[in-house]
């Protein structure tokens, strides 16, 4: 049973989602002084950097449920942690930090909840806000041009059906409205077929969508100028991301912005018994760079 925010009843949504890499950033950022930590989540890595000697954590999160189970987490930190509400592109007004982190796509407890819409395994209303706010899958799945649907699948997804799949849509909608995460996967599955032992048909059409509703990259790309600004001289940036899409903005920028030094030359990846312990981690690759110059 879930409510509008809530968990599956009977499972504790603060150890539901296991934060990836925890050895590589607590090793990147460990010890230091002031850490941003930009998507906090359940506060699993906020509360690894804390036990390893950080002195101070601001945490941001744009999901209220992710605030209030931090919150909860981190409270026996007292004054050592603060938590926000906002998108990483809002970024708070503080003193220099000697870290940032980013722990990039979706937790966990958002996946596993399916009031929330994120999976495709679970039947649930097609929502996938983040936040709560704006429009929501639905909206777009139900009043997108085909033309539009094409390129967020495309582009967000890397669908290669993509107007293949756009095109059932917006058949699909003619009847009656795409209301729900299955009313949706059974429109995929029969636009693309499934291949056995393939990868789940609408996996990436979910993606596409979700990352159009939360304007992920659009954020990541306005947030990555800013968190170096915030930074400290030697301080760091980290960033764990989970597809191409995220992990190509973040390699580019490192590369380009002229203050950074990389301190990974190619991304770290999770090790085998980690993946094993768990699985949602496999994909995870992490990317570091540190602050040579002056402080903007």
């Amino acid at each position: 049973m879930t409510g509008q925010w809530g968990a599956k009843e009977g499972r504790d949504p603060r150890r539901s989602h296991e934060p990836a890499m925890v050895r590589e950033v607590t090793e990147l950022l460990g010890g230091r002084e002031r850490v941003l930590d930009l998507t906090v989540g359940a506060g699993g890595h906020a509360e690894a950097l804390l036990e390893s000697g950080v002195r101070s954590l601001v945490g941001v999160d744009r999901d209220p449920a992710a605030i209030e189970l931090a919150s909860e987490r981190l409270t026996r930190f007292g004054s050592r942690s603060a938590l926000i509400g906002a998108t990483f592109a809002e970024l708070p007004s503080i003193d220099p930090v000697d870290g940032v982190l980013y722990d990039l796509g979706l937790s966990s407890m958002q996946l596993d909840d399916p009031a929330r819409g994120f999976s495709f395994r679970e039947e649930g209303p097609l929502d996938m806000r983040m936040d709560g706010e704006g429009d929501s899958a639905r909206d777009l799945v139900n009043e997108a041009s085909e033309e539009e649907l094409a390129r967020i699948l495309s582009e967000y997804g890397e669908e290669r059906q993509s107007r293949k799949v756009a095109r059932a849509i917006v058949r699909a909608r003619e009847r009656s409205p795409i209301e729900t995460t299955f009313q949706l996967t059974s429109v995929v599955a029969s636009a693309v077929g499934k291949r056995p032992g393939g990868p789940h048909p609408a996996r990436r059409t979910f993606q596409a969508l979700r990352v159009a509703v939360n304007r992920e990259l659009e954020e990541l790309t306005v947030s990555l100028p800013q968190a170096v600004e915030l930074l400290a001289p030697g301080g760091r940036v980290v960033v764990i991301s989970y597809h191409s899409l995220e992990d190509r903005i973040v390699k580019r920028f490192f590369r380009d912005e002229p203050q950074l030094q990389l301190l990974t030359r190619k991304p770290l990846r999770p090790s085998e018994e980690e993946v094993k312990q768990n699985a949602r981690s496999a994909s995870g690759k992490l990317r570091a760079a540190e602050l040579t110059g002056e402080a903007a």
